[in-house]
């Protein structure tokens, strides 16, 4: 990342102060993870790896502005600290630099045969979370959604780059066409876990734990698993009751224990919480075509931190 970063650009550097901001890094992680777990190492995967980092923080850039959302990681959010102007400045600048990152397996023994499929999941990710993104935007319109069209919604959105992010690894350490498909399938299932417990956790997290305000799915009517399933279940009174709740411009605790308290009495985060687990545990199960390596324990290992995991 430092050596992305052009130090007589002031774009560049604000560009490459939002990508080091505080994130996970879950996704570059994943692509080291199964390159060396394919291959006994993770050097020749570091390109690639930086390019999904790129393009998730690229679309977080996007997804702020959509959302209005003011923070990000307990920060401000590149539109609020800058301008709508320069986070969109920001997020083309990122874009861009995953072609340079991408034209560095040109210049290797790769052949281009590999490289061209390599390049082929990252545009295919990218469209498909793009797709995602407006999905969500129509599911927040429709009256009643169900949670098949979560499920597309969740496996576009945060699924496509999960999972092209593990396959894309495997493609850079060598393996056979059955390995990258498990390992997409294992990030696309971990991906829509990850989303699920997102959206539990915009529930039932506070903001210091999410870095984010509390409900702001409910502020955005976004396509929340939680939410979705309440509906489906919940009485009249208790529809018209979610429906008020969701028509605020603002939450305090109060009104975050209030949500908490009829969504828990409907179910919903327990069932948003064992949808989130089935996925991690068919993740688990894609993993069994790699050798029994250190880093594809890893890998195990992320499945289950999504059951602890707290923000």
């Amino acid at each position: 990342m430092r050596q992305v970063r052009e130090e007589d650009s002031r774009l560049s550097e604000v560009a490459y102060e939002y990508v080091t901001g505080g994130g996970k890094m879950l996704r570059p992680s994943i692509v080291l993870l199964a390159c060396e777990a394919v291959s006994g190492s993770f050097g020749k995967a570091m390109p690639i790896a930086l390019t999904y980092e790129l393009a998730h923080t690229a679309s977080l850039t996007q997804d702020d502005i959509i959302d209005e959302s003011p923070t990000r990681h307990n920060k401000p959010t590149a539109h609020k600290k800058y301008s709508v102007t320069t986070a969109i400045l920001i997020s083309d600048m990122l874009l861009f630099e995953i072609f340079e990152q991408l034209s560095r397996y040109a210049r290797t023994d790769r052949s281009s045969a590999r490289v061209a499929v390599l390049i082929g999941h990252v545009a295919k990710a990218a469209k498909e979370a793009a797709e995602g993104e407006f999905l969500e935007m129509q599911l927040s319109k429709k009256k009643e959604p169900s949670v098949e069209d979560y499920l597309k919604l969740a496996s576009l959105k945060t699924g496509a780059l999960f999972g092209a992010s593990a396959a894309s690894g495997g493609i850079v350490g060598g393996a056979g066409k059955k390995v990258v498909s498990d390992l997409y399938e294992y990030g696309r299932n971990l991906g829509i876990s990850f989303q699920m417990m997102d959206d539990v956790l915009d529930i039932t997290g506070t903001a210091e734990e999410t870095g984010k305000p509390m409900l702001m799915d409910m502020q955005n009517n976004a396509g929340n698993i939680v939410l979705i399933h309440a509906m489906a279940r919940a009485d009249p009174q208790r529809r018209n009751e979610i429906r008020g709740l969701m028509a605020r411009s603002e939450y305090g605790l109060a009104d975050a224990l209030e949500v908490q308290g009829i969504l828990d009495d409907l179910g919903s985060v327990e069932f948003a919480s064992e949808s989130c687990l089935k996925h991690a545990s068919v993740a688990r199960q894609c993993l069994k075509s790699l050798p029994d390596t250190k880093a594809r324990q890893t890998l195990e290992e992320l499945t289950h931190w999504l059951e602890g995991r707290r923000r």
